[in-house]
């Protein structure tokens, strides 16, 4: 049977914002007649840098305060979105979202790979972020709902939180056996307890520079030259039709400018199987240099370049171009030598521009 990759519904849809790749500059020649010019220096590559979350909150007061919530600490605690659940576009890029945004995201409990059959009995994950009232008013514009409500409730197992002070946002879930509604007042003052502290030492933020910040998936990519380079029929999937926006669709596709792109068989998102899948995260060289387990490959135009698997067990190929990270991946073990040169074809676009018609 033929994979499928489809994103999970129920949770984000993405929001696609064109932008302009950057043009390439030409110097002119000098004259025979003038004096040779001394060369320029090489430009100075601007720093990798973590950013800096704009309040004084960390993921380990988060692990105190859930692990004080839950009776002991569920193990896996890392400083990134978790996987567990999660849309499938999440691993890699997307995980280290909020951060771009200046805020955080803690989770533990995610298996060491994904298995439709199989989930943790205990599993959370909490991001917290500032321009709250920016968030809330996006998501709500673009049809949210209830995916946008502040509010906390607990049952069965599981508490979704999506809670504000001021202009600091706290939105996550936490699944273990023992959680009932009668948690719910003290999971919600734990939490607001925490939102104090990062409300009270919030400060101003300023995203990284980036040169793939809301490029548009045609600017990146167009079907027809991706079609040409695998040899088959391939359309860009419109992502409104996959499920509900959300809080976290707001901060990737809009506050962070970071793109999902699914050049697919046909706009059939539950029959069409999507052949290459594109995320990125802009001014994420410091996520990108954080990544384990990859082989080294080389690809042109990139600055690092690393190939592997994904914990959905896809295919991945990573870039590094300057301070942006991009993620090419593919479920369609035929596609996988293709993941390479589309890349060198997006890399070039992004860098260069594309060549003038003939």
């Amino acid at each position: 049977m033929r994979l499928r990759t489809l994103a999970c519904l129920g949770v984000v849809t993405v929001l696609l914002v064109t932008g302009c790749a950057p043009e390439a500059e030409v110097a002119p020649s000098p004259s025979a007649s003038a004096p040779t010019p001394s060369p320029s220096p090489t430009p100075t590559e601007e720093p990798i840098v973590a950013p800096t979350a704009a309040f004084d909150v960390t993921c380990d007061d988060v692990n105190a305060t859930v692990s004080g919530l839950l009776g002991e600490a569920v193990g896996g605690e890392k400083d990134t979105l978790g996987l567990t659940s999660s849309p499938n576009w999440y691993p890699g890029p997307a995980q280290y979202m909020m951060q771009r945004a200046g805020g955080i995201a803690c989770s533990a409990g995610d298996l060491d790979a994904f298995d439709p059959n199989s989930y943790p009995d205990a599993y959370w994950e909490i991001a917290i972020v500032p321009d709250a009232q920016t968030i809330i008013d996006g998501a709500l514009k673009r049809g949210a709902g209830g995916n946008a409500d502040m509010a906390l409730s607990c049952g069965d197992g599981r508490c979704i939180i999506n809670l504000r002070d001021e202009d600091v946002l706290l939105t996550g879930s936490m699944t273990s056996p023992g959680l009932m509604q009668d948690d719910q007042d003290r999971v919600r003052a734990a939490f607001e307890e925490l939102l104090a502290s990062a409300a009270g030492t919030l400060r101003d933020f300023e995203y990284g520079p980036s040169g793939i910040a809301a490029v548009s998936c045609e600017t990146l990519l167009t079907a027809e030259e991706v079609a040409a380079q695998l040899g088959a029929h391939v359309e860009i999937v419109d992502f409104s039709r996959l499920g509900g926006w959300g809080i976290p669709a707001e901060v990737y596709y809009v506050n962070d400018g970071g793109r999902l792109c699914m050049y697919a068989e046909g706009q059939d998102v539950y029959n069409d199987a999507t052949l290459i899948s594109l995320t990125t995260l802009p001014s994420g060289a410091w996520a990108f240099d954080k990544l384990d387990g990859g082989n080294p490959v080389s690809v042109a135009g990139a600055d690092a370049a690393f190939s592997g698997v994904d914990y959905t067990g896809r295919a991945v190929l990573d870039v590094r171009v300057g301070l942006d990270w991009l993620r090419f991946s593919t479920a369609e073990s035929a596609v996988a030598p293709s993941l390479a040169p589309v890349a060198e074809m997006a890399i070039e676009h992004l860098t260069r521009g594309r060549p003038a018609p003939q």
